[in-house]
């Protein structure tokens, strides 16, 4: 997403922009760009999402792409693409159709391709699985179906 033209600043017909200090708790439909300086609780649903370093997002959000500079909580879908940039962090379920994490970038909880079914506790493994690797490595806890007998 290019920063210099006025789609992405949120100013073009269809687009929104939550600035810096502003909180706005609701369900929101954005046909373009959606655009996160602020904080927003609640549903989403856009074309392309960009959250701004200092934004926050908690909710369910439905977009084509998104570009994550601040904080996201909850759902996160980009059916197409997901960028977490080097401040960006993902917390909760993220689900993707491509996804590009820059160094410094964090993802807390559950990743999936758009095309895959999201894990389930009848599907995910209630302890830890230790995978080889050096001594002190933390557990994986593996988000889809194991063999045990492997």
């Amino acid at each position: 997403m290019s920063t210099n033209n006025s789609a992405t600043r949120g100013d073009a017909p269809g687009n929104l922009t939550i600035g810096e200090g502003v909180k706005v708790v609701g369900q929101l439909v954005v046909p373009g760009l959606a655009v996160i300086n602020g904080t927003l609780q609640g549903e989403l649903k856009a074309d392309e999402l960009l959250v701004g370093p200092k934004g926050s997002l908690s909710g369910q959000v439905r977009v084509r792409t998104a570009d994550v500079h601040g904080t996201t909580h909850e759902t996160l879908e980009a059916s197409e693409f997901l960028c977490v940039r080097a401040t960006g962090q993902v917390n909760g379920h993220a689900r993707y159709g491509e996804i590009e994490i820059e160094k410094g970038g964090v993802i807390r909880g559950a990743i999936s391709p758009v095309g895959e079914t999201a894990p389930t506790p009848s599907n995910t493994p209630s302890a830890p699985l230790t995978l080889p690797g050096k001594p002190g490595t933390a557990p994986v806890t593996p988000t889809g179906p194991t063999d045990a007998a492997a």
